[in-house]
């Protein structure tokens, strides 16, 4: 999407003219992406069509009043995600909401299709072990940065932190991957090339 910033824009400027067929392209072209970012927050909450289609009707009701987002993916996301705690909070008013979330947010591995299927399985594995070892905000951190491709200073913004935090947490984070995702490849080595003599 960001690549394609500067034509999201135009759409954009069309549906605060009152064009519906802008409307409903910001509606098709974001409607999955939003899915699978509120199906990743907040995992089967039954709520969650509510809340997309409470987003685009406050866009529409509010169109003329809107600012003009410099990156319109990340400005749906944000709004998606305040609508979506709001709802939590409001449906589960004793329950801690960041305790509660902080089982969620797993997102899919997408590795190289040419590559041998048993081994691509075993590295996914490894991959989803070591990413279940983060909490829900590190998990999220790394979504937003390399799936959704958002800045430091945007993910601080969604998530109420510095852009500078968001930074150095993301550097942990792969720091702390990387080191825990060798030692576990190296061993998975291990275990295929002993299969293979064996």
């Amino acid at each position: 999407m960001r690549t394609r910033s500067h034509e999201w824009q135009a759409v954009w400027t069309r549906f605060k003219e009152g064009d519906l067929n802008a409307f409903q392209q910001i509606y098709d072209g974001f409607l999955p992406g939003l899915y699978a970012y509120g199906n990743k927050l907040v995992p089967g909450f039954k709520l969650l069509d509510d809340c997309i289609q409470e987003l685009f009707l406050e866009l529409y009701t509010h169109r003329n009043n809107l600012r003009n987002p410099e990156n319109l993916e990340f400005y749906l996301l944000t709004a998606l995600r305040r609508i979506i705690f709001h709802r939590v909070r409001k449906e589960n008013r004793f329950i801690n909401l960041e305790s509660n979330l902080s089982r969620s947010f797993l997102f899919e591995l997408e590795l190289d299709q040419n590559e041998n299927e048993d081994f691509k399985q075993e590295k996914i594995e490894v991959v989803k072990a070591a990413l279940a070892e983060l909490n829900a905000n590190q998990r999220e951190i790394l979504y937003l940065k390399f799936y959704k491709n958002l800045s430091y200073l945007e993910i601080g913004e969604i998530l109420n932190i510095r852009p500078d935090s968001a930074k150095k947490q993301v550097y942990r984070i792969i720091e702390r991957l990387r080191t825990e995702l060798a030692n576990q490849i190296l061993n998975l080595f291990a275990v295929l090339f002993r299969k293979k003599i064996v």
